[in-house]
């Protein structure tokens, strides 16, 4: 009975296509997990979450469109923009075709290191057609500000994210709320440098990263050769740097990891293996260690655990005995860095995004240059 009944739904299906498991196993529900998967940077899920979609309705225009952005996100531009056009060919109307045409060009644009004025304009006509097809959708504007914040364009960023909160569609008014929030913080930062704005928008920040925006945007050899000038110090003297053992060779940060390491700032230094790892990402409890340990050595206060060991903790996902505790809770205090202000979280092993690095720079240098 069981084999017939199987077979009975098999022969209701359209013919090559998966029998849906429960009346909501919908090729758009797979469709729209996949689209929050690639946002999560999770590739291979998407790519399941598409197939699954293929597998309920070949048909459906969701499945090409997930396809080509998982193409897209693995640097394969033409192929995605053919899967592209078979899905507009099957439905122009569809909106998300439109907007991952859009977000298509900006990917290869930003890739390929074309100025934003090359594509930008293709990206803006295929964000006008899907928000002529779904002007209540707030999703099309957040993603035009998020293409417009990745080309560095933040006044029309701003522009784009404050329609899509204005159409209080969740969860795209709070995801544009939280963007226009960084952008903010990038226009704070004001970065001095063509590297600084550069980095604004990464979503991390590498070690050797960091050591560039150390010596490009908060001059810290400067600011700490002040400081010994002050205090009558001498130079330190310049110590031999082994870059093979560093790993530090063929990095193209090297001449500034090299400038910095004579130095000595605290969450700069080699690894316990000696090595330098200038691709490792910088984590924001790392980003607390320096911050810190550049504030105490310039104000020449003791170290921050003098004030801090022992206490209760002050967040919530952070002991008291944490590695770093004492000097986020400096920085934190001081207002360098921040903590969720409702759950008192600090996510100490966060990845720094640049805009991030930028803003805590600035931070830095008010307080190491305007006293304290």
């Amino acid at each position: 009975m069981y084999l017939l009944l199987s077979l009975l739904a098999l022969g209701c299906a359209r013919h090559g296509e998966m029998v849906p498991q429960s009346r909501l196993d919908t090729a758009d529900l797979h469709y729209q997990q996949g689209l929050h998967a690639l946002d999560e940077g999770d590739v291979w899920a998407a790519q399941a979450s598409f197939e699954r979609a293929r597998a309920l309705d070949k048909d459906y225009p969701g499945v090409a469109v997930g396809t080509a952005l998982v193409a897209s996100a693995q640097g394969e531009f033409f192929r995605a923009r053919k899967l592209i056009e078979a899905a507009l060919h099957r439905d122009k109307s569809f909106v998300g075709a439109h907007v991952a045409l859009a977000q298509i060009a900006a990917s290869e644009g930003l890739a390929r290191g074309d100025s934003p004025q090359v594509w930008l304009e293709a990206v803006r006509r295929s964000m006008v057609q899907a928000t002529k097809l779904a002007p209540l959708d707030g999703s099309v504007p957040f993603r035009l500000g998020e293409v417009e914040f990745q080309a560095g364009e933040y006044a029309a960023a701003r522009l784009a994210l404050q329609r899509s909160m204005a159409l209080d569609d969740h969860p795209w008014s709070d995801r544009a709320k939280t963007l226009l929030t960084k952008l903010q913080q990038i226009e704070r930062s004001t970065p001095g440098s063509t590297l600084g704005s550069k980095i604004a928008t990464s979503a991390t920040v590498t070690r050797g990263e960091l050591a560039v925006l150390l010596i490009e945007e908060l001059h810290v050899e400067q600011i700490l050769a002040a400081r010994d000038r002050l205090e009558g110090k001498a130079p330190a003297a310049q110590r031999a740097i082994d870059a093979k053992t560093l790993g530090i060779e063929l990095t193209w940060a090297r001449p500034f990891i090299e400038r910095l390491l004579p130095l000595g700032l605290r969450g700069m230094e080699p690894l316990p293996d000696g090595s330098f790892a200038p691709e490792a990402p910088v984590t924001r409890s790392q980003l607390a260690m320096i911050a810190d340990g550049l504030l105490q050595r310039v104000a020449g206060h003791g170290p921050s655990s003098d004030r801090y060991t022992g206490e209760p903790s002050r967040f919530s996902d952070i002991t008291s005995d944490h590695y770093a505790y004492a000097a986020i809770a400096s920085v934190v205090a001081r207002g360098v860095m921040m903590a969720d202000p409702l759950a008192m979280s600090f996510r100490p092993g966060a990845a720094v995004d640049g805009a991030e690095a930028l803003d805590v720079l600035r931070q830095l240098e008010s307080a190491l240059t305007g006293g304290f």
